[in-house]
């Protein structure tokens, strides 16, 4: 009588959940059984292409930080290499004070060096407290403790006031978060600052984020400076997929060979019923399936839920992780002309704008721009502010249309449009995200056989999902070795 085969279930078939399966299916071997369980009736989670005309379009995330050279090695080795494309350079501008300006090159995420280059975006009296921060005669010092984490916003604005959060830092993180910061941490989401912080709090060196600031962009600087000399060619800070991100996760679903449950929840999670070393999991239609192992890929309510049973300290901590949501408004338009030559625009707090940003798909990225006419996205919500994401289609893309016109004069009309709403699609970075998530790991790496991961975690970017979910894939691996 043969062995039953090693059976792993995995809740969530987005980016994540698709990688640990891929992950463990080379770790376990071809006789593995490996179940993907999902609610949505597809695979990909907040990755999603979709056909317009015949071609496709992102309607979820649009790109990766080309310069993760780990993930690039990653869709390398899955045979992709030949879809990656990178952007036209062309730059993105930033809309705050009621005008359209370059963006600046003075700040680490929105936090200045200095003021040059901000003047106009800023008031001249936010600039001249810039300017003065690291003077102790002008500015009270700013105490730091190694290790330590606080409110972005609340630090941004202590040292130089409201109009550098509103106009520079939350929509330079509003893309990519949804979030103001007001609602974010800085250790989560700049560490480069965060840490250079500490370092010159090590050194005994008097603190000020201008001169934090300046020792990052002065590091970034000599890195670059460093790769010219050596003549390696630079990465791009974006890439994409040609043909969307549909080829990876198709791939993905190819080379793993997943059971999928598609439309079918984890509802529970439960150590084996009959004291064995498995997992008992109950799928929302009723079915119980008895498993050598689970892997939890799904946002951070569900996951905490879901360990309620067999990790209940990490399944406080994960649970209370909060969501914030957001709608991407994809426009088609049979011309470009009156379109600016920009990536794109990001919109100021403050602004008497509907839209958080736009980006000019087109303009971006050439493998779009050949097709003609052109492709607009508007991006709408930020945490605890969502109500326009529950606008009908047609007053979003209304709000989309009139935004697009104020802004940049382009009126044309568009022959296709996608909205595409991501409820709680992006979890908050709140201070103290990384110690909590340290706790949650504590808790994991004890309980035996279940492994946890996702944008939750470590970071919400596609790099992070896909080391996110190596990792627990490992943890599997290796529990069930």
């Amino acid at each position: 009588m043969s062995a039953a085969p090693l059976t792993v279930v995995i809740a969530g078939a987005g980016l994540t959940g698709l990688v640990a399966a891929h992950q463990l299916r080379r770790g376990l071997g071809p006789g593995a059984r490996i179940i993907v369980a999902d609610p949505a009736d597809r695979v990909g989670g907040k990755l999603r292409t979709v056909d317009v005309d015949g071609d496709p379009i992102e309607v979820g995330a649009e790109a990766y930080l080309g310069f993760r050279q780990d993930a690039t090695d990653f869709f390398t080795e899955l045979g992709l290499a030949d879809e990656l494309v990178e952007p036209s350079g062309l730059p993105s501008m930033i809309f705050a004070a009621d005008e359209l300006r370059s963006m600046p090159r003075t700040t680490v995420m929105g936090v200045p060096a200095t003021s040059e280059g901000l003047h106009g975006l800023l008031s001249e009296a936010t600039c001249t407290r810039i300017d003065a921060e690291a003077d102790p005669q002008s500015t009270a010092p700013m105490h730091w403790v190694q290790g330590d984490d606080v409110n972005l916003g609340q630090l941004v604005e202590s040292r130089f006031g409201e109009e550098v959060v509103d106009h520079l830092v939350s929509p330079l993180l509003g893309g990519v978060y949804s979030s103001s910061a007001w609602d974010l941490g800085l250790r989560a989401t700049v560490p480069q600052l965060a840490a250079m912080l500490d370092t010159m709090t090590a050194a005994g060196e008097p603190i000020s984020l201008t001169a934090a600031a300046q020792r990052v962009l002065d590091q970034r600087r000599e890195a670059n400076e460093a790769r010219l000399a050596s003549g390696t060619v630079a990465a791009p800070i974006f890439r994409t997929f040609r043909s969307g991100y549909r080829t990876v996760y198709d791939r993905l679903v190819e080379l793993s060979a997943p059971e999928l449950e598609l439309g079918t929840r984890v509802d529970a999670v439960a150590d084996a019923a009959d004291g064995t070393a498995g997992k008992d999991v109950t799928l929302s239609d009723g079915r119980v399936i008895r498993a050598d192992a689970v892997v939890l890929a799904a946002p951070a309510p569900t996951t905490g839920a879901l360990l309620s049973n067999v990790a209940p300290e990490a399944s406080d901590i994960i649970g209370g992780i909060e969501l914030a949501s957001s709608a991407v408004v994809a426009m088609c338009f049979d011309t470009d002309e009156g379109l600016p030559e920009y990536s794109g625009i990001l919109i100021a707090a403050d602004a008497d704008v509907d839209a958080k940003a736009f980006t000019f798909s087109s303009r971006k990225w050439p493998h779009l721009g050949e097709r003609g006419g052109a492709v607009v996205r508007g991006s709408f919500g930020r945490f605890r502010d969502d109500e326009l994401v529950h606008l009908p289609d047609e007053e979003l893309t209304a709000k989309a249309l009139a935004d697009l016109k104020s802004l940049t004069g382009f009126d044309a009309q568009p022959t296709e449009v996608v909205v595409q709403r991501w409820w709680g699609g992006i979890p908050r970075y709140d201070a103290g995200h990384g110690d909590l998530m340290r706790f949650a790991d504590a808790a994991l790496d004890v309980a035996p056989r279940v492994a946890a991961a996702g944008a939750w975690h470590r970071g919400p970017g596609i790099p992070a999902c896909i080391a996110d979910a190596k990792a627990a894939a490992a943890k599997i691996i290796g529990d069930l070795a």
